[in-house]
């Protein structure tokens, strides 16, 4: 790849992630790749070269796009000037930005343990904070690697379930389990009496 590499950053609704569109995939269509600081990273020049960067804690590769979580109250528009080289320099690297290993490591991954694990997030930390909204998630099933869920309680019909499913439930989902498919959000808005936000 030439010097020119375009890489677009995106922000998102969760003030420390910031997602970078990189030209080409680098991992398969419906398959997530996760990297975490201070874990292995497989050989994989993206995560070698974006965790150079003091500042970042957390990397989520699908398909073109990284989506860097940051460790640090630094801004954005303070980081973007180390992260966006730091993507170009893995892009242009001889070896695949993201190594065979890594995704192996996701694709081989149980699909038995995915319910289990689910769960425990959900316990530990998904419902925590959703109760301060009068709202709840659960588990409905799982499906091969497609995760069903439900909201309840004040989630029901809120105006901003979604955001809270693809930014919070289904972020946090990945982050733990990155073998999963789908998240499919089961649940009846339509019927839901007492929504937190109008």
């Amino acid at each position: 790849m030439s010097n020119e590499i375009k890489i677009r950053g995106e922000m998102m609704p969760d003030p420390d992630a910031c997602t970078f569109h990189v030209p080409e995939p680098l991992v398969e269509e419906g398959w997530t790749v996760v990297f975490v600081r201070g874990e292995d990273v497989h050989d994989s020049p993206l995560a070698e070269s974006l965790f150079g960067v003091e500042e970042v804690g957390l990397i989520r590769v699908t398909d073109s796009r990284v989506i860097v979580l940051k460790q640090s109250a630094a801004p954005w528009t303070d980081l973007v000037g180390d992260v966006v080289p730091a993507i170009r320099e893995a892009l242009q690297d001889d070896r695949p930005a993201i190594s065979e290993s890594a995704i192996a490591a996701v694709r081989d991954a149980p699909v038995e343990e995915i319910g289990p694990m689910i769960e425990k997030l959900f316990d530990a930390q998904i419902n925590p904070a959703l109760a301060s909204h009068g709202g709840f998630a659960r588990l409905v099933k799982v499906e091969e690697r497609d995760v069903y869920l439900e909201m309840g309680g004040g989630c029901q019909g809120c105006a901003a379930s979604q955001a809270t499913l693809r930014h919070g439930i289904e972020a946090a989902i990945r982050q733990i389990v990155p073998q999963v498919r789908e998240v499919i959000d089961m649940t009846d808005h339509a019927s839901g009496e007492n929504p937190y936000y109008h």
